[in-house]
């Protein structure tokens, strides 16, 4: 991924925030020289490897996962909030528009998991992640009956983080006039994407006052 300098984030904890956050992702493998992508929803476990590892499922009847090749990298790459930039917010209007928006990319070998007990483990705590997140009771115990049933209906795959890209493009190469100027619009909008754009500009203006 192409990321200048001013854009670029390794901040892990950040980084790791941003994935649990935006977790449903896209994962790219190639086989014979053709592209394959699946939607899946990740979890990471920072404490397994030095970059931590990415965890997720597929549905069986998904043919992706038998073209995965585990001595070859994948890339999955996770979106964050994204917006158009016009340059009517700048102080400084001779300005082109842009784009601002947070991705990350992460790179390494996949392993796929066919043991059902482990499979368990790894749908459970992605159902008890997502549940916490959205306040939700519901009890799972009622589907326990037919659990063995759905675990043979997927395949597990872990991967160990090599390398991990992460961009935030958020007008840093601008001047603080021509930031404040797009945090305010954003904040202001009634767009979701764009008020979570204004809130990742005023935590990194907070922090440049600070400095």
């Amino acid at each position: 991924m192409y990321i200048p300098k001013s854009f670029r984030e390794k901040d892990k904890k950040k980084l790791n925030s941003f994935i649990e956050r935006y977790n449903f992702a896209v994962l790219f493998s190639q086989k014979e020289g053709l592209p394959y992508a699946t939607h899946l929803p990740f979890m990471i476990d920072s404490s397994r490897g030095e970059q931590g590892t990415l965890i997720a499922h597929f549905a069986r009847a998904n043919k992706h996962w038998r073209l995965i090749d585990e001595n070859q990298q994948v890339l999955v790459i996770f979106q964050g909030p994204h917006s158009y930039i016009t340059p009517h917010w700048y102080q400084q209007k001779e300005s082109v528009p842009t784009w601002n928006y947070a991705a990350i990319h992460i790179y390494g070998k996949a392993k796929l998991i066919y043991d059902p007990e482990r499979l368990r483990e790894m749908v459970t705590k992605l159902t008890d992640l997502q549940e916490k997140q959205t306040n939700s009771q519901w009890d799972r115990t009622n589907i326990e009956p037919g659990m063995e049933s759905n675990l043979k209906a997927i395949i597990g795959i872990e991967i160990p983080i090599d390398r991990i890209e992460g961009k935030y493009k958020f007008n840093q190469n601008r001047s603080r006039e021509d930031q404040e100027g797009v945090c305010k619009a954003m904040l202001k909008s009634d767009d979701t994407s764009k008020q979570e754009c204004g809130h990742i500009m005023r935590e990194h203006l907070n922090k440049m006052k600070e400095k």
